[in-house]
């Protein structure tokens, strides 16, 4: 599966809930048996909102303090979901966890 494949496709939790779309795709590099990097999914980023993240969800991240409060708020919602607790085989999304049990983003 292409990242563009999965950018913007509709999520809905273990409940039903809408919570949105996938925004942004968490990945690592780790080495493949040959000792070469390889890109590994290990979450996504699920919102409703199309304003970016540009890095400042992260506690260490520094920048103007009213942008960076603008982003925090517009994505107050938002919530990581990792890798495994995401069905992705049909158009729509479904995270196998509810809602409530997801982490927000503006957590260290």
């Amino acid at each position: 599966m292409r990242a563009g494949e999965l950018i913007g496709r509709p999520v809905r939790d273990a409940a039903g809930r809408d919570l949105g779309a996938i925004r942004e795709i968490r990945a690592e590099a780790v080495p493949n048996a040959a000792g070469m990097p390889e890109l590994v999914v290990r979450g996504v980023i699920v919102g409703r909102t199309r304003v970016r993240l540009f890095g400042y969800q992260r506690h260490d991240q520094r920048g103007p303090a009213p942008l960076v409060a603008l982003i925090r708020l517009l994505h107050r919602h938002s919530r990581y979901v990792a890798w495994e607790d995401v069905d992705a085989s049909g158009h729509q999304v479904l995270v196998r966890r509810p809602f409530a049990e997801l982490a927000p983003l503006d957590r260290p």
